[in-house]
């Protein structure tokens, strides 16, 4: 538990790396940075030599062991030793230490329900703000590359399954919201654009409909060459297999 008369970090990893103290954003350098976020990351303590591998790969180990006690010392200047758990054999973050992703990691499961259909309008806006950001966007690191495309397949399905229960409401601009967000994080993917045709069907956008679907044919005919299955069509032209 955080000490009395303190408060616990906010670390943030969705869109971008923040690390504060309430509204106090404290400074931090790259090679910190990338320490925090391999952290809070890991579903555990990492030891040390592996974490020094991960963040140096190119250097010789003694080197990285190095440069992990140096960047280990000044991070608990700047955080007054209030980040790290820190033994001989691991690092860890704190236990008080508040991390975006591990939240968001937990509502990007549809089976749980909240913050769908059923859920409160506090709880689908916590979801909807986790949940439209990518991870620790910009950063070209090989060791988090895994960690981005599986959040992007993750929020993807998600927002999806929102999208999915909201158009049983008719909540036509929600829908579209989360579909839209899902088919960017997945251009290629016919699930979203089908949920944002048949809910402008329902809304009787019959033009906004075909302008969608239009534009998907599109995209997959100059990416990959191939047209979309047969779902969206049957919305549109009831009674034919496929649009002329």
């Amino acid at each position: 538990m955080a000490k009395a008369g303190t408060s616990p970090l906010h670390v943030t990893l969705l869109p971008g790396f923040i690390c504060r103290r309430q509204l106090e954003v404290i400074d931090l350098g790259g090679r910190q940075q990338k320490l925090i976020a391999a952290l809070a990351l890991s579903e555990g303590p990492l030891h040390r030599e592996d974490l020094a591998c991960r963040l140096w790969p190119d250097v010789p180990a003694p080197r990285a062991t190095a440069r992990l006690r140096q960047t280990l010392w000044r991070l608990n200047q700047a955080t007054d030793g209030r980040l790290l758990q820190v033994s001989n054999a691991s690092i860890a973050l704190h236990e008080d230490v508040h991390v975006d992703y591990r939240l968001a990691a937990k509502w990007a499961v549809p089976t749980t329900g909240r913050g769908g259909a059923g859920g409160s309008h506090d709880d689908f806006l916590g979801m909807w703000n986790l949940l439209r950001y990518p991870l620790l966007f910009g950063w070209d690191v090989d060791w988090l590359q895994p960690y981005q495309e599986k959040w992007e397949l993750r929020r993807m399905q998600a927002l999806e399954a929102l999208a999915e229960s909201f158009l049983g409401q008719g909540r036509h601009a929600l829908v579209l919201e989360l579909a839209d967000a899902a088919a960017q994080a997945d251009p290629l993917r016919e699930g979203p654009r089908r949920i944002a045709v048949k809910s402008c069907l329902q809304a009787d956008e019959i033009a906004d409909a075909h302008r969608r679907f239009h534009q998907y044919r599109m995209l997959l005919r100059d990416e990959l060459g191939v047209d979309p299955s047969d779902a969206i069509p049957r919305m549109l032209w009831p009674g034919q297999v496929r649009a002329a």
